[in-house]
Formats: C-alpha cells, structure tokens, sequence
C-alpha cells in the first residue's frame, strides 16, 4: 500500500516538473539547451582523450586528473547555467 502512494506522489511531482519546464521563457529554454549541448561536447571531449590514454598510456604524461576535471567542471557548468535559467525565469514572471 506504502509502495503505491510513493509511486503517487513520484508520478505527481515529475508532472508538476514538466509542466514548469514546459512553461519556461525562450532565454531559460535557451541557456538549458546550451548548458546541455556544452555539457555533452565535453563529456565527448573526456571520452576521447580517454580512448587516446587506454591506447597509448603515454599520451597524456600522466595527466589523467585531466579527463576527470573536463568532466568535473563541463558539470559544475551546466548546474550553474541550470540554476541560473530557474532564477531567470523566477526573475522574469515576478516583475
């Protein structure tokens, strides 16, 4: 009985998210999707130099804190600018 409410109240609030995100402004919806599209291209970056290292182990000298700090930061990047599109859009429908 317990499982079913949680699942509830779950399906309730991922209904409630997609209608805000449904209903952000164009400059939120814009700085999302370049958040997104940053993101992914270094996570493609970070997988990349990741093969070359598996490759040849030389590749790198050693810097492989180098992968995880593309990742690190490509992440930090798109939570500032996820943030920021929220209180943008809090901005802009309150005055």
């Amino acid at each position: 009985m317990d499982r079913n409410n949680y699942i509830n109240r779950f399906r309730a609030f991922v209904n409630i998210a997609n209608k805000k995100f449904s209903a952000l402004n164009k400059g939120s919806k814009a700085l999302l999707g370049i958040g997104k599209v940053v993101f992914f291209i270094f996570l493609l970056a970070a997988l990349f130099l990741s093969i070359m290292f598996i490759t040849d182990p030389s590749f790198l000298n050693g810097q492989v804190r180098l992968i995880e700090w593309i990742v690190l930061y490509s992440f930090r990047f798109w939570v500032i600018l996820f943030f920021g599109a929220l209180i943008l859009d809090i901005l802009i429908n309150r005055y």
